[in-house]
């Protein structure tokens, strides 16, 4: 689809922006719809954790659907955070230590700053796949005793960034890059501008999942998203989940 005008609805508090998605499609509303909230009160964020869901940050998802299938429409964690990090990075001064992590992670001063959390909505039409695309920034405030260290945009600039000049200029970046995807067929574009945006390539990284971590090479992405790496031994395996750090544990 073509991105048009994406509307927006707006509350002090939810449980989460994503259960709301989820409410306004029950409803009937099939997007383009942001919804966000000054604060949440059961934020969530990858693999079941809590999302710390203070006033001050953004907290938005955006509703939207596509004739695309379930493994197509997954791509978009990759195109959400490019509309992040550029969002972000229109901020910043110039040269910023600003990057993507694998898979859905922006990080700044290799510290998090903003984390994506994509669900498919159960709907009537079975050709469509209606999601909510989750977005958590940290703008004024994060929270303290994260597993990586976490940071907030409004110590790294001159200005005071408020979610609603946040919402917008992410607003507008999200429609750049769903243009350049078009329902998939430019994931090889997202891809490439993935790569531009992150310093991990070639470096050896330790990747837990399902509680086992596998030490290697970031190579790149494969043209499905998966995580490329090389191993000791020179295989090259993909991963398509888990949790990437530069503090190498034991395999």
């Amino acid at each position: 689809m073509t991105a048009t005008s994406f509307r927006h609805i707006h509350f002090e508090d939810l449980d989460s922006t994503n259960a709301e998605a989820r409410r306004q499609a029950d409803s009937g509303e099939a997007g383009p719809l942001w919804i966000s909230a000054d604060s949440q009160n059961a934020g969530r964020g990858r693999r079941g954790r809590d999302w710390v869901s203070n006033p001050g940050n953004l907290y938005a998802s955006l509703l939207i659907g596509f004739r695309v299938s379930l493994t197509t429409a997954s791509q978009l964690s990759f195109v959400a955070a490019l509309a992040i990090y550029d969002a972000v990075a229109a901020l910043l001064p110039a040269n910023s230590p600003l990057e993507v992590k694998w898979p859905n992670d922006i990080l700044l001063a290799d510290e998090k700053l903003a984390g994506i959390l994509i669900e498919t909505i159960p709907n009537e039409d079975k050709a469509l796949t209606l999601l909510a695309i989750g977005c958590g920034v940290n703008l004024s405030n994060a929270p303290a005793q994260t597993a990586y260290g976490a940071t907030w945009l409004n110590a790294h600039t001159s200005q005071r960034v408020t979610p609603d000049i946040f919402l917008n200029s992410l607003n507008k970046n999200m429609k750049s890059w769903l243009d350049i995807w078009q329902n998939g067929q430019g994931f090889d574009l997202i891809i490439k501008a993935w790569h531009q945006r992150t310093s991990l390539i070639g470096k050896t990284i330790s990747l837990t999942s399902v509680n086992k971590t596998t030490t290697g090479t970031f190579l790149c992405l494969a043209s499905d998203g998966a995580l490329v790496m090389q191993l000791a031994d020179g295989r090259q395996k993909h991963f398509h989940a888990g949790d990437v750090s530069l503090r190498i544990k034991e395999s």
